[in-house]
């Protein structure tokens, strides 16, 4: 027979990925800048930008350049800290739940 507590991590596992996912789609998302056709670059990523692109003219060379650039120890810090976020706001909550009843 399996202990009631060992079954009971897997949930609050899955709602921790999930809020995590959550907290980091919404950063992302209120970061997203697309700024092509006015500059040329488009950028992502909040605190750290992690992927960014972007289009001009060289006027050394007399043509156009384009550049794109992924980042993913910058992409691995942003999901560290949409946990922590996460982790701060479950806190907060449960407090605020605390104070509530």
């Amino acid at each position: 027979m399996i202990p009631e507590h060992k079954t009971a991590i897997v949930p609050a596992l899955l709602k921790g990925i999930a809020g995590t996912i959550a907290v980091f789609a919404v950063l992302t998302a209120l970061s997203y800048q697309n700024q092509l056709p006015v500059d040329g670059k488009l950028v992502m990523g909040f605190p750290w930008e992690f992927y960014s692109e972007g289009t001009g003219y060289n006027l050394e060379r007399d043509e156009y350049a384009s550049f794109e650039n992924f980042k993913p120890f910058k992409l691995t810090g942003n999901i560290l800290f949409a946990m922590a976020v996460y982790m701060l706001l479950r806190l907060l909550l449960r407090m605020l739940a605390k104070k509530g009843s």
